[in-house]
């Protein structure tokens, strides 16, 4: 049996909030998957450099975190992977948030549907989708192989969580989210749509 890849999650936060893209690398191959690019994509893109990308993977489809899918999907030729229920966000400026915030955030390009519990092989990795709606209801977050970290985009923050007040939000549904990534085991880094890392889970030795 092959050895697992050695990860490589690397942070960029991109646009005048700072939303956290990814760009999360198997080290084996150069390879690599782009998450939630949300703006700056030629930033984004030279990041990138001669890494391989096969894919861009939304954790959601508010604005902030879909500004520059279709120029990085266009660019490198790759599909974009976002939950089902989020899809109808993405072209849309009212329920994707833009409006509310006065910008015009919208993405075209077609979207394969998850719908949480499967597990995406892509760039040589097992990449698993957890579906956590509460801050939107098509949130996911993605489970990096061996442990190596979770990619909770606004689900979770390393001193907080997601907020539940825009109209697909719900707490309810947040706070079971919350008890799924708490029962991850093993403890592992946690790597939000905003700000710096945190962690998630927790040992099985803990009560």
């Amino acid at each position: 049996m092959s050895a697992m890849p050695a990860i490589r999650v690397e942070r960029l936060p991109v646009g005048d909030i700072e939303e956290n893209c990814y760009i999360v690398e198997n080290t084996q191959t150069g390879e690599c998957v782009i998450v939630d690019p949300g703006a700056e994509a030629e930033r984004i893109i030279r990041k990138v450099g001669e890494r391989r990308p096969a894919a861009v993977l939304l954790t959601h489809a508010h604005w902030d975190h879909i500004g520059a899918v279709d120029a990085v999907c266009g660019h490198f030729g790759i599909p974009l992977y976002v939950h089902e229920a989020d899809i109808p966000k993405l072209r849309d400026c009212v329920s994707n948030m833009a409006r509310l915030f006065g910008r015009e955030g919208a993405a075209y390009t077609r979207p394969e549907p998850l719908c949480g519990g499967e597990t995406l092989r892509l760039a040589g990795m097992d990449i698993g989708v957890l579906h956590t709606p509460g801050h939107s209801v098509g949130s996911v977050c993605y489970l990096l192989p061996e442990n190596q970290g979770v990619l909770t985009g606004d689900t979770l923050f390393a001193h907080g969580y997601g907020r539940t007040d825009f109209p697909d939000g719900s707490f309810s549904q947040l706070r079971e989210s919350l008890r799924a990534l708490y029962h991850l085991s093993p403890r592992q880094t946690a790597y939000p749509g905003h700000d710096g890392p945190g962690s998630v889970g927790r040992d099985r030795t803990e009560a």
